[in-house]
């Protein structure tokens, strides 16, 4: 149980590699500061989105049935999930890649495999 002084923050992550996913929700479960909701496709995390209202989004780019920059665009559209903090989760390097991710509002960006101190500073 948190002390009353921390805040809860409400986290969802939206990633198809399950090997991740589950090890990752656990470790920010275990500090008891955060509530964690998962999905592991952009359509799903969409709809995840609209109903959990988390305080940050961690966003995968490459997922089936919505990519992760699709996924940004829709929740900046939606008044609903339009202020969730999005911090995109990747592997995938490109010299355009900061541009992109300030294009579609993204705060911060988590290069895989990234640390713990590196994850606990976006969140």
């Amino acid at each position: 149980m948190p002390s009353p002084e921390i805040k809860t923050r409400k986290v969802l992550i939206v990633d198809d590699e399950r090997d991740l996913v589950g090890p990752l929700a656990l470790r920010l479960r275990s500090l008891g500061r955060f509530e964690v909701a998962v999905a592991y496709d952009g359509a799903d995390g969409l709809e995840k989105a609209a109903v959990f209202l988390p305080d940050v989004a961690l966003i995968d780019l490459s997922m089936p049935k919505l990519d992760g920059w699709a996924l940004c665009a829709r929740l900046r559209e939606d008044p609903r999930t339009r202020g969730i903090k999005l911090v995109i989760m990747t592997a995938w390097l490109s010299p355009d890649l900061g541009r992109h991710a300030l294009a579609e509002g993204v705060a911060d960006l988590l290069i895989k495999p990234f640390e713990d101190e590196d994850l606990l500073r976006a969140l």
